[in-house]
């Protein structure tokens, strides 16, 4: 049985660490667990830990920069538990290692000082694996952490510049091994300088096989198995967080194929199996015949615990029996059994495992396989964070927020002043006319037509802010990126908090300042108010906790850039005055001045 491991090499992945010193300090404790025992009952090729290794934020969560007790808790562990001397530990930065980090020569860039390979590589680097058997497998991980980092929000999307591009095809040029990427950020979330893609960049190599990622932290909880195919041929997956799920991978790249598991930490028995394969994880394979034909002819499984495996047990669909799985032997990780393949060509089938150890602990899972390659059964669900282009979303979202702010200001400021347009009372008027009626009451008043225009202006156009988004540095935020010590960083993230100021707080004070004045010309006219229609009760009290809102918002703001950046910060501090003063003149202007300002309307019905 010695050819079972001549081509099998496994690994692990770790990721979104978020070592804090102001909370959860069993991140750091579970972590050495995680070095001393999980490593060394595994005994992996490598460990990856993608990106966020330490948290950066400061006790409130809202301001951030580099603090050196972070990084000496992750650098003590490594060096306590002695991980590199049982495996590769290839660690690479995620955005929160970024923050407030100038450049690699920075101070506060501890990345370098205390991570493993940071003393090496300033950003992204290669490595090579080879088992026993001279079997080799080349890990290459992708930096694109923004420099200058400035300080959270602004600090979600990666990007590489053409150096860094170019650096990575120079790794994988002339390459003949199977190759593992992995990076903190998604592929959707990496902005690439010029025409090229990060995925076309991975899928310009045949021997591809996968892009491990981390970051986006299982968005929550909603997709907590975000994996998927990319069209380039090689497949994606994200990691849950070891921050609050305590996740890790264990991967295994095994006679040309790939499978993995994902793991919550202190949770044995491990089992991972290799053949049958994931089926919907058919990606670039390097699989020879002889592969094919050792596939066809055993179930191959790995099993891993703290204490000797004595089962492990496997049965396919709802077979009563359990086969006894063998282990190959030399202290190797690998069982199997022998199957026929033949009787399992169409149709999907569940292959279920159970495995003990010594000391009876006992883990079972069941899995779905399909040797019928036209089959997929990955779940649509799982793929679309990844599918997705962020940068692309983000602005489109942002443009439709523009269009939905200034586009009713534009085409009812015409109706008001340019048509002959009917003001109507009726109760039996639609939501749609009640609308078009305190639009074009609101757009009619210069006084509140202009401010209302020039705003959405500095919305579309910018500078929102100025102020310190590095420690001693300050940069002007616009719309389309921002621009810091002599350089123009772009974080599609501008569009994001774009989208959220219009529509949480411009479009909501449009339809109460129109409302406002609706009322108010209703009073014309004899309309008896109610409690919950009356200017000084409803009205009031929602444009007050409109304020209260943004004026958080702007709480937050000084938290994460300073007092520079709130009192020179159109988009949010200044808006708060804006809205003020348009409140003001809605409560000063009387009927009569309305009805003056309506231009060619030429009537208000009564009915």
């Amino acid at each position: 049985m010695n050819n079972f491991t001549d081509r099998l090499i496994w690994f692990l992945q770790i990721s979104d660490l978020h070592l804090s010193i102001f909370h959860d300090w069993g991140r750091v404790t579970e972590l050495k667990e995680f070095c001393e025992l999980t490593v060394d009952a595994i005994k992996p090729s490598a460990v990856l830990a993608s990106g966020d290794l330490t948290d950066a934020k400061n006790k409130n969560g809202i301001g951030s920069t580099q603090y050196e007790k972070e990084w000496l808790a992750y650098h003590n562990v490594l060096i306590s538990s002695k991980v590199s001397e049982k495996t590769k530990w290839l660690d690479i930065r995620g955005n929160h290692d970024s923050f407030d980090v100038l450049n690699e020569y920075s101070s506060n860039n501890f990345y370098k000082k205390y991570s493993i390979q940071g003393k090496k590589y300033s950003r992204s680097y290669s490595y090579s694996v080879t088992n026993q058997a001279g079997m080799r497998i080349k890990f290459i991980g992708v930096d694109a952490c923004l420099e200058p980092g400035i300080k959270r929000p602004f600090n979600f999307i990666g990007t590489l510049n053409s150096y860094e591009i170019n650096n990575l095809k120079k790794m994988i040029k002339n390459n003949k091994d199977p190759v593992i990427w992995f990076g903190h950020y998604p592929t959707s979330c990496i902005l690439v300088e010029g025409n090229e893609t990060i995925r076309k960049i991975i899928g310009k190599s045949s021997k591809s096989i996968v892009y491990l990622c981390g970051h986006l932290h299982t968005l929550a909880g909603l997709v907590p198995e975000m994996y998927t195919i990319h069209k380039e041929g090689f497949a994606e997956l994200e990691l849950g967080d070891w921050k609050d799920g305590r996740m890790f991978r264990l991967l295994a790249f095994d006679r040309g194929s790939l499978s993995f598991t994902d793991v919550r930490h202190g949770k044995w028995p491990v089992v991972l199996i290799t053949n049958p394969k994931i089926p919907w994880l058919y990606v670039n394979s390097v699989e020879t015949l002889e592969d094919q034909i050792m596939n066809n002819k055993f179930i191959r499984i790995l099993a891993f615990s703290l204490d000797t495996i004595q089962n492990v047990l496997v049965k396919i669909n709802s077979e009563m029996e359990w086969k006894n799985c063998i282990n190959v032997g030399n202290n190797s990780p690998m069982y199997v059994t022998e199957w026929n393949a033949n009787q399992y060509i169409q149709g999907i089938h569940t292959i279920h495992v159970r495995v003990e150890d010594v000391q009876g602990r006992t883990h079972e899972i069941s899995q779905s396989f399909t040797l019928d390659s036209n089959i997929s059964i990955i779940k649509n669900f799982a793929q679309w964070p990844l599918n997705l282009y962020f940068p692309n979303v983000l602005l489109t979202i942002f443009m439709a927020a523009i269009v939905a702010n200034c586009l009713p200001l534009l085409f009812y400021r015409f109706i008001s002043k340019c048509t002959k347009y009917h003001i109507s009372y009726s109760t039996q008027r639609t939501l749609i006319s009640k609308y078009s009626r305190k639009m074009v009451l609101l757009t009619s008043l210069n006084c509140m037509f202009y401010p209302l225009t020039i705003y959405s202006i500095i919305l579309c156009l910018g500078p929102w802010a100025v102020g310190g988004l590095l420690t001693d540095s300050i940069g002007w935020i616009f719309p389309w990126g921002i621009y810091i010590n002599g350089k123009f960083i772009k974080d599609p993230l501008t569009y994001a908090y774009g989208f959220a100021q219009i529509i949480t707080f411009q479009l909501p004070l449009n339809c109460i300042l129109g409302h406002h004045l609706d009322i108010k010309m209703q009073s014309m006219v004899n309309i008896k108010f109610s409690f919950f229609t009356s200017p000084f009760i409803c009205v009031d009290v929602i444009f007050f906790l409109l304020m209260a809102w943004q004026s958080l918002c702007c709480l937050w703001f000084w938290g994460a850039y300073g007092s520079i950046a709130t009192i020179f910060g159109p988009l949010k501090t200044w808006s708060i005055f804006v809205a003020l003063w348009l409140w003001i003149q809605a409560r000063k202007i009387s009927v009569k001045d309305i009805k003056n300002s309506l231009g060619s309307i030429e009537k208000l019905n009564n009915s």
